[in-house]
């Protein structure tokens, strides 16, 4: 993979994420699945910074980034999310603009503490945790009684009809 498609996937699960904040059902922001788990607000503002947060923090090496990037949504309600994510989005395209194949191969360490390049990194941190968190915002929503969204929404940010057949 290279910098452009590795950021195509981060951006491909920032569209998703910001459809399905839009599918919470009125009434499900603060549904909770069990206890201890993130509301689908929660959710939803983690989704809202967690890529470009993630990813800043394996560029810089440090939670600084990040940790800005939280204070930003903290308070956000989830009418706000959807322009966050947006917000996201562009840093996530400027901030890749910049870097550079040696930065790429540059080693950093996880936040477990094992180190790998930074490209993997970007593959480890912000991509897996928008998936990760917009599959658990898709599962909130449907238990909070968005019973309509299916495979699509989850997985293309689109909704469709159920009847839909996959092409082929």
């Amino acid at each position: 993979m290279n910098k452009d498609e590795i950021l195509e996937s981060i951006l491909l699960e920032c569209d998703v994420a910001r459809h399905l904040v839009g599918k919470v059902p009125a009434g499900g922001d603060d549904y909770r699945q069990s206890e201890g788990q993130r509301t689908n607000l929660e959710v939803a503002r983690y989704l809202a910074f967690c890529g470009i947060g993630g990813t800043l923090a394996m560029i810089e090496g440090g939670w600084d980034s990040y940790q800005a990037w939280s204070a930003k949504v903290e308070d956000l309600s989830m009418a706000e999310i959807p322009g966050a994510i947006d917000a996201q989005k562009a840093a996530l395209v400027e901030t890749f603009a910049g870097l550079t194949d040696a930065d790429l191969a540059r080693e950093v360490t996880h936040p477990m503490g094992h180190t790998m390049t930074l490209e993997r990194s970007l593959l480890e941190i912000p991509l897996k945790w928008l998936t990760g968190y917009r599959m658990q915002l898709f599962l909130g929503a449907k238990a909070a009684g968005n019973d309509d969204i299916w495979t699509p929404d989850c997985w293309m940010g689109v909704s469709k009809p159920r009847d839909t057949q996959p092409a082929g």
